[in-house]
């Protein structure tokens, strides 16, 4: 009976001690916050894209004269504080003391009058008008005077930045918040950033310690950043999975555990969000993008107004959007944001529903040929993908007309719009930092993005009158009238306003997003308490 005694008991001992095994292995969790970033950026210039998720990377590595908070107010950043003149078009930005790159180097102002001087240089810089508020900026990019001429001087004692404007601008430290405008160093270390990470100096709260051959970024805190004590995170890693079910599947791996392979990545499959959305899972933030219809008006068949109106009356964007998910998008009845304030002109321009009754009359009074197909194309995104053929299902229901529809990759979506190959794009728009100005001066006939064929002198003028206007008040009531020209000629359709759908783990707490659609990891941390 003692030795039946003696058995039972190891095996009890064994068992328990298994078992407690078990418990410190599953205790053992990552502590890192694991973001999927997605395709990495070819540079960390980025001047050439729009791509809103490489842009992450530049705010976690880089910091500007100012910086957003998680208020969304523009605060000062490497500048400890900035003066403006009287006559406002004089900014005066005092550095803070004893700044340094994350090698110890010193950053003193002449490293912003290089920044400038090398940013304004750029080739095929989509970001260098935004500048040329600046005295002196656009003679200097389009390389008519020296650099000297420029409205952008260190002090003497390399402590302030001096920036003298043509004219006063509202929205000018705005412009400055944008994360194409944060301090890096020489141009070839951001061109070749992933081979020569190591010699970077990075002025923001982290560093690259680490690019593995999966395209894994490890980011430690940078200790020399000027506010280090208040980034929480001591480490993260920026994963680089390409496409939303394969970003999904990662996350899900090992459920709700510390150790999944992400805990947090944006832009869920459309089809999974509702389901993520009951299941707590997800946060939905609202962004200054907005898509559009854009006809083609070199094309004989676009040129016709009535053609155009009639594609307009019956699209119903409150159903399209209903239809896909409400997470995603709003719908949008205007151009820009602008007519939101208040002004004699704020009003909706467009119908949230269809007409299909008018639509038909349009098309009844048009003179397109009605057995030629319609080819649209669009950036091969999941979301532009559905929209563009939730539209394309009703000008076949309610025109009869049939639509060919084509996604193509972001650089040879381009290609296909130069060659003048399509009647129509569906595309996006960033609103720029406090200014719709981006999006409407690209309709005028001089602009370089007008690719469309849209010509309107009157328009012209009065964009040229809101690039002049210094007051805010006055510059919204000019861009509304703009709205208006638009809406008659109707080179364009505004289709639906994005969110940012954050897909994250219940411990991955304080991540926050920028008017632009940024995420910002300065407070963000993994709380390995939290298991659901």
């Amino acid at each position: 009976m003692k030795k039946i005694l003696c058995v039972i008991l190891i095996f009890m001992i064994m068992f328990t001690s298994g078992c407690v095994q078990k418990k410190v292995t599953t205790s053992i969790s990552r502590k890192y916050i694991v973001y999927n970033l997605g395709e990495l950026p070819s540079d960390l210039l980025m001047v050439d894209n729009d791509n809103i998720r490489e842009k992450d990377l530049l705010l976690v590595l880089f910091e500007g004269l100012v910086r957003e908070d998680k208020d969304g107010k523009i605060v000062p950043g490497m500048a400890e504080k900035y003066d403006i003149s009287k006559d406002k078009i004089g900014y005066t930005f005092k550095l803070r003391k004893d700044l340094h790159y994350s090698d110890g180097t010193d950053i003193k102002a002449t490293d912003f009058v290089r920044f400038f001087h090398d940013i304004l240089l750029e080739k095929g810089n989509n970001f260098s008008e935004q500048l040329y508020c600046i005295f002196g900026a656009k003679d200097f990019s389009m390389g008519k005077v020296a650099f000297d001429r420029v409205g952008i001087v260190a002090a003497k004692d390399n402590l302030s930045l001096e920036i003298r404007l043509n004219s006063p601008k509202d929205n000018f430290i705005n412009i400055l918040s944008n994360p194409i405008f944060t301090l890096r160093d020489d141009s070839t270390n951001m061109k070749n950033w992933k081979d020569n990470y190591k010699q970077i100096e990075y002025s923001g709260p982290f560093i690259i310690k680490n690019i593995n051959k999966d395209g894994e970024i490890t980011l430690l805190k940078n200790q020399k950043y000027w506010r280090a004590n208040e980034i929480v995170s001591s480490e993260m890693l920026f994963t680089s999975v390409i496409g939303d079910e394969k970003a999904l599947a990662d996350f899900e791996t090992n459920g709700d555990s510390a150790n999944s392979k992400i805990d947090v990545f944006v832009s869920p499959p459309i089809s999974e969000i509702s389901t993520l959305s009951d299941e707590k899972k997800t946060e939905v933030k609202p962004t200054q993008s907005r898509y559009y219809l854009n006809f083609n008006l070199k094309n004989k068949g676009l040129v016709d107004q009535n053609f155009r109106n009639a594609i307009n009356e019956i699209i119903n964007r409150k159903l399209i959007i209903e239809t896909l998910s409400g997470d995603l998008a709003v719908p949008t009845m205007n151009y820009t944001t602008y007519t939101s304030i208040n002004d004699n002109s704020d009003k909706l321009i467009f119908d949230e529903s269809r007409n299909k009754s008018k639509g038909q009359e349009f098309l009844k009074n048009s003179t397109y040929d009605k057995e030629q197909k319609l080819v649209m194309v669009y950036e091969n995104k999941n979301f532009d993908t559905k929209i563009s053929g939730e539209i394309a299902k009703s000008i076949k229901k309610y025109l009869n007309i049939d639509v060919v529809c084509t996604g193509y990759k972001k650089d040879d979506l381009k290609k296909v719009i130069n060659s003048g190959n399509y009647n129509i794009v569906f595309t996006g728009n960033d609103e720029e930092y406090g200014d719709s100005y981006k999006f409407f001066s690209k309709w005028t006939a001089n602009s370089k993005d007008n690719i469309y064929g849209y010509k309107n002198a009157n328009y012209d003028k009065i964009i040229d009158k809101a690039l002049m206007e210094n007051n805010n008040n006055k510059k919204i009531t000019i861009y509304n009238q703009a709205q208006k020209i638009l809406a008659k000629d109707l080179p364009c359709v505004p289709i639906y306003i994005a969110n940012t759908v954050i897909c994250k783990k219940a411990n991955i707490k304080d991540i926050y997003t920028t008017k632009g659609g940024n995420l910002k990891f300065d407070y963000a941390y993994k709380d390995n308490a939290v298991t659901k």
